[in-house]
């Protein structure tokens, strides 16, 4: 992230300077000069949204109500789990602000650790009601593209958000947005032109497995950019 200043013109007299609640500068020096005061690291932050983007993790059918319904496989649950310990260990959890998945409950339930130890409510676009067999359910996965967008640009600045989706969604959220008959929106406008960082199969789709972790900033002018790709590896049984 790019260092930024404050420079602060000051006459004779007391004064003090707030920035984003911050009480940052108090002094009764009476010169008159121009002071450079760099923004701290947590000054820096409230400048940007970041958001940690993943697929799902692996899908599977959950039996064990009695009606078999989608979510995750063995192997998935153990991939949402130790996603959740990799962010707690690398200090991501307790910046997280918002935990976004789709209607599709295999979403929901790969960043359900996260949001369990951040202490967030998983937030669903398109929204479902409280049973997670709601008819919204049955909705295309690119149906979350839009509603998902609106949700990241209503955040504010200093936001973390841990979203995931699908591998057919993620670059409309991420680039060119979506449009058909029943919805519309422009994405967030990131250059994904680059298929070493944005792998894409025949149809524009993300072309991966499961391990890939995007970290996106949004600048106070609404422009993104990618900060990192991790492949995350785990072990998994």
């Amino acid at each position: 992230m790019a260092s930024h200043s404050l420079y602060i013109l000051y006459f004779q007299g007391s004064y003090s300077v707030t920035l984003n609640g911050e009480n940052i500068i108090k002094s009764d020096d009476s010169n008159f000069l121009v002071k450079d005061y760099p923004f701290t690291a947590k000054q820096q932050k409230q400048q940007v949204k970041t958001i940690y983007i993943v697929r799902h993790a692996e899908k599977g059918t959950d039996c064990s109500s009695g009606t078999c319904i989608e979510g995750l496989s063995n192997k998935g649950n153990e991939r949402a789990n130790k996603l959740a310990n990799w962010m707690m260990n690398n200090g991501i959890v307790d910046e997280i602000t918002h935990v976004f998945a789709t209607h599709k409950r295999r979403t929901y339930l790969t960043v359900l650790p996260v949001a369990e130890m951040a202490n967030v409510d998983v937030q669903r676009f398109p929204s479902v009601g409280s049973d997670d067999n709601d008819e919204v359910e049955k909705l295309e996965e690119e149906a979350s593209i839009c509603p998902t967008v609106r949700a990241i640009k209503s955040t504010t600045m200093g936001s973390t958000i841990i979203m995931s989706t699908h591998r057919s969604a993620i670059y409309g959220i991420l680039s060119n947005g979506y449009n058909d008959d029943n919805d519309s929106c422009i994405g967030l406008g990131l250059d994904t032109s680059n298929s070493d960082n944005f792998p894409k199969d025949d149809e524009g789709k993300l072309d991966s497995g499961y391990s890939d972790l995007w970290k996106i900033s949004i600048d106070a002018n609404g422009k993104p950019s990618l900060e990192e790709r991790l492949i995350l590896d785990f072990d998994l049984d």
